[in-house]
């Protein structure tokens, strides 16, 4: 039996108040359509980048995994793939927010891109058809790397063969740079895009640094729940658990 197996059902009991905080949250989201529109699409893609910027970050540092191997990352490794694992029902999460395209994106206006000569010369690459490429692009890469990932993982764990760990690295060498490139231009189309007037060159990087930070500070919370759910003397984490919290709400 490996350590996932020993450690899952001890952190079944956040499922449930996690399920009613998560619907009470939904039932909030639908109040907050009615009651303010181009606030709740401001919200929603707030939230949503945040909780991607978790998985992003996870499935980064699983890849890095992969790559680099050594003892360091070995004990957050599952912590990742459960991260990343996040990342197929984000993509679903993704379609209500082409809905508030026209709330979100000024270069949706025509009359807007009309006024300047700065959306316009934008206009090859800032549409809408090209957007929603680009996004579903990005999506399938992410949740592909992810799943893949994850299924061989998980087959090693049952087989014990080697040639899948040589698998993953492989895999991995390509999809880092997938990872890299698509979370980058991800950044630029959904968040720089909300300003089409103003740019950024290091954007892009800002954002794939805030997906790792966000999936260290998952990996030092879930690691301090797990010890102190199986009885295990945590104290030593706490602290740790303190700063990536903090961490991860800045």
């Amino acid at each position: 039996m490996n350590g996932s197996q020993i450690n899952a059902p001890s952190l079944s009991q956040y499922q449930r108040p996690a399920m009613i905080v998560g619907g009470v949250g939904l039932v909030l989201a639908l109040a907050g359509v009615v009651v303010d529109r181009t606030q709740f699409w401001q919200s929603y893609l707030f939230a949503y980048i945040f909780w991607l910027s978790v998985g992003l970050g996870c499935l980064g540092l699983l890849m890095l995994h992969h790559l680099v191997g050594g003892r360091w990352s070995a004990l957050i490794r599952r912590v990742m793939e459960a991260g990343a694992m996040t990342l197929p029902w984000l993509a679903l999460l993704f379609l209500p927010l082409l809905l508030g395209m026209n709330t979100l994106y000024p270069w949706t206006n025509a009359e807007h891109v009309q006024q300047s000569e700065l959306l316009q010369a934008k206009a090859a690459w800032l549409n809408v058809p090209f957007f929603i490429g680009r996004a579903a692009l990005y999506l399938l890469v992410w949740a592909g790397l992810a799943w893949q990932l994850n299924k061989w993982s998980r087959a090693q764990d049952v087989s014990g063969d080697a040639a899948l760990g040589v698998k993953m690295r492989r895999l991995s060498a390509i999809g880092i740079i997938l990872y890299v490139l698509t979370a980058t231009f991800a950044g630029f189309d959904w968040m720089m895009s909300l300003e089409p007037e103003w740019f950024s060159s290091i954007y892009g990087l800002l954002f794939v640094a805030g997906q790792g930070i966000a999936a260290i500070a998952l990996a030092i919370i879930g690691l301090n729940l797990l010890a102190g759910a199986n009885g295990d003397d945590a104290e030593w984490v706490k602290p740790l658990t303190i700063w990536a919290t903090c961490c991860w709400a800045l």
